[in-house]
């Protein structure tokens, strides 16, 4: 019977951890795009490329979680406006590499400071923030490593 009630707090945790983040990335798409004329998608590669500078098109499908088309789409909306520029890479002159301008950088550090504000309001009432993102972090590495197939029906 433990193992039971066990396994039903496990399910229940895991349907509150998507929960939570969808309903995080919907608030943020709102206001992102209420407030700056972005998706949740555009912001969140936005703070991808200002943290690590660039990558190619898979690396930020594979961040976001979506299929590359989907980021193609939301690379070129950045490009019109002006956010994102797609550079040869330098390393392997295959490979296109997806920047920020200077613009970009600009509104990144927008998006930066709304996730923010949207935190702190989820955070409200949490006792221990830091030990809930330690957590949240070892989630996250844990799903990575996991060898979940991607095309499960």
């Amino acid at each position: 019977m433990a193992n039971d009630d066990n396994t039903v707090s496990t399910l229940g945790l895991g349907r509150d951890l998507m929960l939570a983040g969808s309903r995080l990335r919907d608030a943020v798409g709102r206001r992102a795009q209420r407030e700056f004329g972005l998706t949740a998608l555009q912001g969140e590669l936005l703070l991808l490329l200002a943290a690590r500078g660039s990558m190619i098109s898979t690396e930020l499908a594979a961040a976001c979680g979506v299929n590359a088309s989907t980021v193609t789409h939301a690379v070129d909306a950045g490009i019109d406006r002006g956010l994102m520029l797609r550079e040869r890479n330098e390393g392997d002159r295959r490979l296109v590499d997806i920047v920020l301008t200077p613009a970009g950088k600009r509104m990144a550090e927008r998006v930066r400071a709304l996730v923010a504000d949207l935190a702190r309001t989820a955070l409200e009432g949490v006792d221990q923030p830091g030990l809930l993102a330690e957590s949240l972090a070892q989630v996250t590495r844990n799903l990575e490593e996991a060898k979940v197939p991607k095309d499960i029906p």
